[in-house]
C-alpha cells in the first residue's frame, strides 16, 4: 500500500511538472523603460517595459503603482527575434575608413558573427498620470528579475532635467565612465544623439557592447556603467553607425528598432526614413517585428516640462528637399506651445572640427529653424564637445556643392555670454559626441585657421567653445524661463556652462 502511494505522488509530481508554464532559460537583457507612444502633454503619460530572454518560454507579469496607487499588473506581448548568421564576407579593396570607428563593411572584412534567437517582451503601461514616480516589478513566476522606477513626463509649468550624448557604445571604457557619470546627474530622460552602437548597429553589437554598460549593471559603477535605462527612457536619434549594416544582407542589421519605442507622431513612411531595400519577404518579416519603431524613430518629438523636442534621421543628405517632411517640420516646431524648442539630429551643421566637416546638408534647414523658433540645435558625429555663438545662417543655394559644403551667410551674436547676457539673438549649436568613440582632435586653435584656409566664406569664426581632449556629456535643466546648459566630463567636471532666458510670462 505504501509503495502505491508512492507511486501516485511520483505520478501527480511528473504531472504537475508537465503542466506547469515553463520558466525562461535566461534572460538576456534585463527590463528596461522607453518612451512609448507619449508625444504631446495630453491627458496622461505612457511607457514601455522592454527585455530580452532566450527562445525558452516565460510566464512574465509586470505589477506596477504610482505612489501611494494601487497596484496594477500587465501582461506583456511576446515578439520572436530569429536572426541568421551572416553570409561569409566577399573580398574587396579596403577602403580606408573615414573615421577610426567606421564598420568593417568598408574594408570589405565584416564578420559573419554568429545565429540568434530572442523572445523580446514588450508590456505598455497607459493612463499614467503626470508628474509622478512610477514603481515596477517584472516577475518571472514568483521572482523578481528586475525592480525599479521611474518618472512619468512632466506638465509644463514644472522643471526637467535630462541629458543627451552620442556615439556611445564600442566596448570601451570610456563609454562606461560616462554612463556612471550621466548617473550620478539623475536625468529624467536621455537623448541619445546617434551612433548608439558601433560599428554597423547590428543586434549582436548591442548584446557586445551596450547592455552591459546601460542597463545590466547590478550597480552603478565608474568601471562598469550603471543600470540607467531601468529608470531613464532613451530616446533615440539615428546616427551613421547605427543602419551601416546593409538589410537585409546582414540579418541583424537595423538593430535600432528592435530596441527602441519612440513616439509614432511623426511624418509616417517616405524617402526620409531609412531603406529597407526590395526583398519584400525580409521587409515584411522586420516590419512585424518592428511596427512600434519603423518608421517612427527617423522622424518624430515630444514634450516633457516646458521642452519640447524634434528628432530628425540626418543621414539621407539632410532630406531638407522632402516637401512633406519639410511641413511636418514647420507645422510641428510653430504648433507646439511649450517654450523651448529643441532639434536633434546626428550631423553637425557647423562644427570646427575637420572630420565630417564638409558634411553640410543640414545647414540647409536653418532658416526653417529659425523661423520656427528653435532655440538650441544638438547632433554627434564629430567625438568631442563643441558650442556655437548664436547664430542665423542664409543658404546662397537650396543644394550642397560638389564638396558636399553649403555656403551662406552668418549673422553671429557675440554679445550673448550666457552669464550676463542670456537671451540669444539666433539658434545655438551645440556637438554633444563624446559619449565613448574615439575623440577627434586637434582643439580649436589649430583647426580654425585650417578650417579658413581650406574652405574660405564656409568657414566662420562661430565656435565659442571647444573641448576635443576627454569624453563628454550634456546635462539641461530647464524652467519655463531658463535653460542651464552644463557640459560634465570623465571625472565629473562641468567644463562649460551657459544659461538662456526668455522673458518671464
Amino acid at each position: 500500500m505504501l509503495r502505491l502511494e508512492h507511486f501516485r505522488l511520483a505520478v501527480a509530481v511528473w504531472l504537475t511538472a508537465f503542466a506547469a508554464p515553463v520558466s525562461a532559460q535566461t534572460v538576456l537583457v534585463k527590463p528596461y523603460v522607453q518612451p512609448g507612444d507619449g508625444s504631446v502633454l495630453g491627458k496622461a503619460d505612457v511607457k514601455v517595459l522592454c527585455w530580452l530572454t532566450d527562445q525558452k518560454p516565460g510566464e512574465f507579469l509586470v505589477e506596477y503603482e504610482v505612489a501611494g496607487g494601487r497596484v496594477l499588473t500587465a501582461k506583456p506581448e511576446r515578439v520572436t527575434l530569429d536572426f541568421e548568421k551572416a553570409p561569409e564576407p566577399k573580398k574587396a579593396k579596403p577602403e580606408k575608413p573615414k573615421d577610426p570607428d567606421d564598420p568593417p563593411e568598408k574594408t570589405g572584412t565584416l564578420p559573419p558573427e554568429k545565429e540568434q534567437r530572442y523572445f523580446k517582451y514588450v508590456a505598455r503601461l497607459t493612463d499614467l498620470p503626470f508628474n509622478a514616480n512610477v514603481q515596477y516589478r517584472v516577475k518571472l513566476g514568483e521572482s523578481v528579475i528586475r525592480e525599479a522606477s521611474f518618472r512619468t513626463r512632466v506638465t509644463a509649468d514644472k522643471p526637467v532635467r535630462f541629458a543627451l550624448v552620442g556615439d556611445l557604445a564600442n566596448g570601451k571604457d570610456q563609454q562606461k565612465a560616462i554612463a556612471f557619470r550621466i548617473n550620478e546627474e539623475k536625468p529624467e530622460f536621455l537623448v541619445a544623439l546617434g551612433d548608439i552602437v558601433y560599428p554597423a548597429g547590428r543586434v549582436s553589437q548591442y548584446m557586445s557592447f551596450f547592455w552591459k554598460t546601460y542597463n545590466d549593471v547590478d550597480a552603478p559603477d565608474l568601471k562598469a556603467g550603471a543600470p540607467l535605462m531601468a529608470s531613464v527612457p532613451f530616446y533615440p536619434v539615428l546616427g551613421n553607425h547605427d543602419v551601416a549594416a546593409k538589410f537585409p544582407t546582414i540579418p541583424d542589421a537595423l538593430g535600432v528598432y528592435y530596441f527602441f519605442h519612440a513616439p509614432q507622431n511623426g511624418p509616417g513612411l517616405g524617402p526620409w526614413a531609412t531603406p529597407l531595400g526590395s526583398d519584400k519577404a525580409a521587409v515584411a518579416r522586420f516590419r512585424a517585428a518592428t511596427a512600434d519603431s519603423y518608421p517612427s524613430i527617423d522622424a518624430y518629438s515630444f514634450d516633457n516640462g516646458p521642452v519640447h523636442v524634434m528628432v530628425l534621421n540626418s543621414n539621407l543628405s539632410g532630406n531638407v528637399d522632402q516637401l512633406k517632411l519639410r511641413q511636418w517640420v514647420e507645422q510641428d516646431l510653430k504648433g507646439s506651445a511649450a517654450r523651448w524648442k529643441l532639434v536633434c539630429f546626428h550631423n553637425p551643421a557647423f562644427s570646427s572640427s575637420h572630420q565630417h566637416y564638409t558634411e553640410q546638408s543640414v545647414r540647409l534647414w536653418q532658416p526653417l529653424f529659425e523661423s520656427c523658433g528653435a532655440d538650441v540645435v544638438f547632433s554627434g558625429h564629430v567625438h568631442n564637445y563643441q558650442r556655437t555663438v548664436p547664430l542665423k545662417f542664409a543658404p546662397t543655394s537650396p543644394k550642397r556643392d560638389k564638396r558636399g559644403r553649403a555656403d551662406g551667410e552668418f549673422t553671429l551674436d557675440r554679445v550673448f555670454d550666457g552669464e550676463k547676457n542670456t537671451q540669444p539673438s539666433g539658434i545655438i549649436h551645440i556637438v554633444a559626441g563624446g559619449g565613448g568613440a574615439t575623440l577627434y582632435g586637434p582643439g580649436l586653435e589649430k583647426t580654425a585657421v585650417t578650417l579658413k584656409k581650406e574652405h574660405g566664406d564656409n568657414y566662420a569664426d562661430y565656435t565659442a567653445k571647444m573641448v576635443a581632449d576627454r569624453h563628454s556629456f550634456v546635462v539641461l535643466d530647464v524652467t519655463p524661463d531658463s535653460l542651464k546648459l552644463r557640459a560634465i566630463d570623465l571625472n565629473g567636471k562641468a567644463f562649460d556652462q551657459i544659461v538662456l532666458t526668455k522673458p518671464k510670462k
